[in-house]
């Protein structure tokens, strides 16, 4: 169950763009923190969660519309066929998650903006490699193909698969569930 080689690549460079594009609203946090604005937040009458909240909110929405786009603009100019739009919607929604929760515990685990940026851009250079974001694993073999399961990215282009093969909605629902 391959996808053409169009949908392929639209779908491999959607969800590997994706991990850097649901950073800005994490990475916001620390730049406020470092420019004195988090503070201001801070001692206004809304709570903690309430920031990080929005924060994670932005991202996510960042992702989604992001991924909107992508597909929408590669279904008319490309001539990508991403199947089911019920299932691509399941999958979106899981990869959006998925990337958007992947960013935020790295951005918990640095002080800077300039670290989570650097740190970021490694994991998702990282997971898109070992994703199969830019060719097939199934062109690499064995080894590369079961290692690249640990990969929301991997997962995506699985469920994507099922979907060209003809299949509805539920056929992504382990894919979304590994993604999850």
């Amino acid at each position: 169950k391959e996808l053409d080689a169009k949908t392929y690549v639209a779908a491999g460079m959607a969800v590997f763009f994706l991990f850097f594009t649901v950073q800005f609203g994490v990475t916001s946090l620390l730049d406020e923190r470092k420019d004195g604005t988090l503070a201001r937040l801070l001692a206004a009458p809304v709570s903690r969660g309430s920031i990080l909240g929005g924060k994670v909110l932005t991202s996510f929405l960042l992702g989604i519309i992001s991924m909107t786009v992508l597909i929408v603009a590669t279904g008319l100019f490309l001539g990508a066929h991403w199947g089911n739009p019920a299932g691509v919607a399941i999958l979106v929604l899981a990869g959006v998650t998925a990337a958007t929760a992947v960013m935020v515990l790295v951005a918990t685990l640095a002080k800077t903006s300039e670290q989570v940026g650097t740190w970021q851009t490694i994991i998702a250079l990282v997971l898109g490699m070992l994703g199969g974001t830019f060719f097939p694993l199934s062109q690499a073999g064995g080894f590369f193909a079961r290692a690249s399961l640990i990969t929301p990215h991997a997962w995506f282009l699985r469920g994507l698969g099922e979907l060209s093969s003809g299949a509805g909605p539920a056929a992504v629902l382990p894919a979304a569930g590994a993604m999850l």
